[in-house]
C-alpha cells in the first residue's frame, strides 16, 4: 500500500461523470452543420449537389442521376439507400426536378479573385441555402424564398415564374426541420395516395396504386411487429440489436449447411428427443449399460 511506485485511485477517477446535455451553442452548431450538409451534398451518393437536382415528398434534395441509379440497381448502388429514402421514391414520378435560378458573382479570397455561383430567389433575389427558408412549387419545381411566396402569393395567377397553377398544399419546404412542416408533408402524401397521385401530381395506374397500398400496409405492419418484439426503447439501440440478431441467425443457418454428416449426428433433432431409447446427451451416445445394471 505504498512505496511501490504505484498510486491509489480516487473515487473521482473510478466513477464516470454523468453525460452532460449539450449546450445551446453546441446544439445550434450541430444544426447549422446539418443544414449546410443537406444543402450541399446528395444524401444518396454523398457527392456535391449538381444540376439536375430533384426532391422527394419530404423536401430533401438529391442528384437526379443518383435517384436513377438507385431505381436501376437498388442497394447494389447505395447500401444505405433504403434508410435514406425510407420508401418515398419508387419511380421517377415520386420526385420533382427543382429549378433554381443560379447567379454568378466575383469574390476575393487571399488576394485572388474567383467566381462563385449561388442559388437565388427569382422574386426577392435573396440567396437560397442553409441560412434561410426556401420552398418550391409542385408541379413546375421553381424555387423561391419562403417569405416571397407568403407576401406576394401567386396561387391565383399560378407560379411566379411560369404561371403554372398550384394549391397551398403544393408549396414544399426544402430540407424542412420543423416537426409541423414534416408532419404536413406526410399528410399530403397520404392524401395524394388516396387519389392515386404521386408527389409530382402524376397519375398512377390502378394496378400500381393497389400495389403501393399493399406495400405500404405490409411495411407498416412489419414495423409495428418489430417495435412490439423489441423491448428496447432507444430506436437506435433497438435497430442495432435487431441487425445483430438477424446476422447471428444467418450465420447459424450457414454453419449448419456447411456441417458434415458426421458432425450433424452429434445434434439431436427435436422430433427425436421424445422418442424412447434415444440418448439426448451426445457425450454418452453409443454407450450402453451392462445387463446387470439394466432394470
Amino acid at each position: 500500500m505504498g512505496n511501490d511506485g504505484g498510486s491509489i485511485p480516487t473515487r473521482r477517477e473510478l466513477v464516470k461523470n454523468a453525460a452532460r446535455n449539450p449546450t445551446h451553442s453546441q446544439v445550434r452548431s450541430t444544426q447549422a452543420q446539418t443544414r449546410e450538409y443537406r444543402w450541399s451534398t446528395c444524401p444518396l451518393s454523398k457527392k456535391p449537389l449538381s444540376a439536375p437536382i430533384v426532391s422527394d415528398s419530404a423536401g430533401i434534395l438529391y442528384n437526379k442521376d443518383s435517384i436513377i441509379e438507385w431505381l436501376l440497381h437498388g442497394v447494389g448502388a447505395f447500401g444505405d439507400g433504403e434508410e435514406v429514402l425510407d420508401g418515398r421514391v419508387k419511380s421517377l414520378k415520386d420526385v420533382v426536378e427543382v429549378r433554381f435560378e443560379q447567379l454568378e458573382e466575383d469574390t476575393k479570397a487571399d488576394g485572388e479573385s474567383a467566381r462563385r455561383s449561388k442559388w437565388v430567389c427569382s422574386v426577392s433575389r435573396k440567396e437560397l441555402g442553409p441560412g434561410g427558408k426556401a420552398v418550391y412549387v409542385v408541379p413546375c419545381g421553381h424555387a423561391f424564398d419562403q417569405s416571397a411566396v407568403r407576401e406576394i402569393g401567386g396561387k391565383e395567377g399560378g407560379c411566379l415564374v411560369c404561371s403554372t397553377p398550384y394549391e397551398d398544399t403544393d408549396i414544399i419546404p426544402i430540407n424542412p426541420d420543423e416537426p409541423a412542416e414534416i408532419e404536413r408533408l406526410k399528410e399530403r402524401v397520404r392524401t395524394l395516395a388516396e387519389k392515386g397521385l404521386t408527389h409530382a401530381l402524376k397519375k398512377l395506374s390502378d394496378k400500381k396504386a393497389k400495389k403501393r397500398k399493399a406495400d405500404d400496409a405490409s411495411t407498416k405492419s412489419s414495423k409495428k411487429a418489430k417495435e412490439k418484439e423489441s423491448s428496447i426503447r432507444n430506436p437506435a439501440a433497438a435497430a442495432l440489436t435487431n441487425k445483430v440478431m438477424e446476422d447471428e441467425k444467418l450465420k447459424s443457418e450457414q454453419r449448419k449447411l456447411l456441417m458434415s454428416d458426421n458432425i450433424q449426428t452429434l445434434f439431436s433433432k427435436k422430433e427425436d428427443e421424445h422418442k424412447p431409447g434415444k440418448n439426448r446427451d451426445f457425450m454418452s451416445r453409443g454407450y450402453s449399460l451392462p445387463a446387470h445394471m439394466q432394470r
